[in-house]
């Protein structure tokens, strides 16, 4: 039987956010809401990334 994973509920939302703000730049906006998303939203990325990246270096830690 496979195990699942329980899944961290801010970091759920963390990442819809990031892929909404992602959307929200890309799409027609006024100039400075773009230029206040895109001041954080790939930053937002790589910030989650290194939270997943330690949650799956502490997982294997405990196997």
């Amino acid at each position: 039987m496979k195990k699942y994973k329980k899944r961290i509920v801010w970091l759920d939302t963390a990442k819809g956010i990031a892929i909404i703000t992602v959307l929200m730049g890309h799409m027609s906006t006024g100039e400075q809401l773009r230029r206040y998303i895109y001041s954080f939203h790939m930053p937002l990325f790589f910030m989650i990334s290194g939270v997943l990246l330690y949650y799956t270096r502490s997982y294997k830690k405990t196997l």
